[in-house]
């Protein structure tokens, strides 16, 4: 399988890598399939950027939803887990999003879904293996999903259901 030519990977973004946000252009080559919102209050950091504080429940968080393959994936998680508020970046992790419709805001389960999405790094994280070549590499794991999952292409909620094991670990 090609790993760049398809597109299997559902992200959700909420802040800059928006339409019309400074770093809109991350989100070259990916499909733009409209807007969502997800469960938490959308927070500015003390130096400027966007994130979710997903603790927060009843508040929403409106974003996009854009279908992508592993390489635009793989330009936002250089953005967003290398840069930016050093030592505290993002990681990606699954969310519930549900779509921006006319209808108020709410968070019904027969209307959700799972999008991946950058979380910022609040706290500190246990290695549960205790052995850090060892921890949680989600990137890796879906590249391992797409790689072997061959055929006539990868259907994106199967993808978020491997996810959801791999990362509820």
């Amino acid at each position: 399988m090609n790993l760049n030519s398809e597109f299997p990977i559902k992200v959700f973004v909420f802040g800059t890598l928006r339409k019309g946000g400074r770093l809109d252009y991350y989100m070259d080559g990916s499909k733009y399939t409209g807007k969502y919102y997800t469960e938490g209050q959308l927070m500015k950091s003390e130096i400027g950027s966007a994130y979710i504080d997903f603790d927060q429940k009843g508040a929403a968080t409106t974003g996009e939803l854009y279908y992508m393959n592993f390489a635009g994936l793989l330009r936002i998680n250089h953005l967003e887990s290398t840069s930016g508020e050093f030592p505290k970046g993002y990681d990606l992790h699954l969310t519930p999003v549900w779509k921006l419709t006319d209808d108020p805001i709410s968070f019904i389960e027969e209307n959700k879904s799972f999008a991946f999405v950058y979380k910022r790094r609040n706290k500190p994280q246990k290695i549960l293996s205790g052995d850090w070549v060892n921890r949680t590499k989600p990137i890796d794991e879906i590249k391992k999903y797409l790689t072997e999952n061959t055929g006539s292409g990868t259907d994106p909620e199967d993808l978020i259901s491997y996810m959801q094991k791999y990362l509820m670990k």
